[in-house]
């Protein structure tokens, strides 16, 4: 049986961790948080941590809990996140904010909580002073230009309206509401930031490998939701991939079957649809004629996602692929040639 480790803790001793540096893995789904989920975010923190607009009806020993993160320690000593990306994304982006906000105050409040901030985003030497080249996070999911800005945000707290990412979005949003909370309270600033530091929870689940890992992964899936079936498959195929020295080239190609889906099926869940597609053929390869058809995660985690551990399955997906294609693009030719008749 593998070995977990939980232990539940806040944001500061998390990110603070010497010992811990997180790292987003290229199988995982890029940064996806827009405004909604920010202000969800900003007004939950905010309502938990100056209850009724007053800092000083605050309890010091309450908790605002932000869900779990599951992650392991890979080859090189970082912590792989495999659940809780958003969050821990979007939290760096907070306190990147607050940062840079409080960049011209001297007092010594602001002062103490910008030493702790910097202690959660960049490492530190034996007296607590940042390397700004070395960030506590690194993501190797974004297109290159997104990560790009990521880092770049982290690290200088510039995001130019040349930036077009979620992260650089995301980011000015907070910083917007960080200027809204200075005007209105002024006198409270250091004590938002500082709460969502020290009574802000989390629970981290470090399991003891990656298999573990995404076995939680999947099991906090069938809970929450928050994850489409896609995502377990890409997981499955993207450990045998990396077992037989082929994860670049499974990258390259599951991005382009999510680019090509994306465009066919008229579905948040586009490549489910493939998935399913799939199944059928599968199904009727095997002379299974029963009109009943069991839920898609179901079919393929048979015999431990046997079906999914094999080159050859990714390439009947793309071949499975391309007559859509030829067919939405012929489809796609035909209406467009009506419309230049009809003008």
């Amino acid at each position: 049986m593998s070995k977990l480790n939980i232990d539940q803790k806040t944001i500061e001793e998390l990110f603070a961790d010497k010992k811990t540096d997180f790292l987003i893995p290229d199988y995982q789904r890029p940064y996806a948080w827009g405004e909604t989920e920010c202000q969800t975010l900003w007004d939950d923190i905010f309502a938990f941590a100056i209850p009724e607009d007053d800092a000083d009806k605050f309890e010091k020993d309450a908790e605002y809990f932000l869900g779990p993160i599951v992650t392991f320690k890979n080859g090189q000593g970082k912590q792989e996140i495999i659940d809780g990306q958003q969050r821990i994304t979007t939290l760096m982006l907070l306190l990147r904010s607050f940062y840079e906000r409080s960049g011209s105050m001297k007092d010594k409040n602001t002062e103490s909580m910008r030493a702790k901030i910097e202690q959660c985003i960049w490492k530190t030497n034996e007296f607590g002073e940042p390397n700004r080249d070395a960030l506590k996070i690194d993501s190797e999911v974004a297109t290159d230009d997104d990560k790009a800005e990521f880092l770049e945000i982290l690290r200088s707290g510039g995001a130019p309206d040349s930036f077009k990412s979620r992260y650089a979005r995301n980011y000015r949003f907070f910083q917007k509401r960080i200027d809204g909370f200075l005007a209105n309270y002024p006198s409270f600033f250091p004590y938002l930031p500082v709460r969502i530091l020290r009574n802000c929870i989390l629970l981290p689940i470090e399991a003891e490998d990656q298999d573990a890992a995404l076995r939680i992964f999947s099991t906090l899936n069938d809970r929450g939701k928050s994850l489409s079936d896609a995502d377990i498959f890409k997981a499955e195929f993207y450990k045998y991939f990396s077992r037989i020295g082929s994860k670049e080239n499974f990258m390259r190609r599951w991005g382009e079957l999510e680019r090509v889906s994306s465009l066919e099926f008229n579905s948040s869940s586009s490549l489910d649809e493939l998935f399913t597609l799939y199944m059928y053929f599968l199904r009727a390869k095997q002379g299974i004629t029963s009109t009943t058809t069991e839920a898609l995660r179901k079919f393929y985690e048979k015999g431990a996602y046997k079906v999914l551990k094999a080159e050859a399955t990714l390439c009947d997906l793309e071949t499975l692929m391309r007559p859509l294609q030829n067919y939405f693009q012929d489809v796609l030719f035909k209406l467009l040639l009506f419309s230049n008749f009809a003008l």
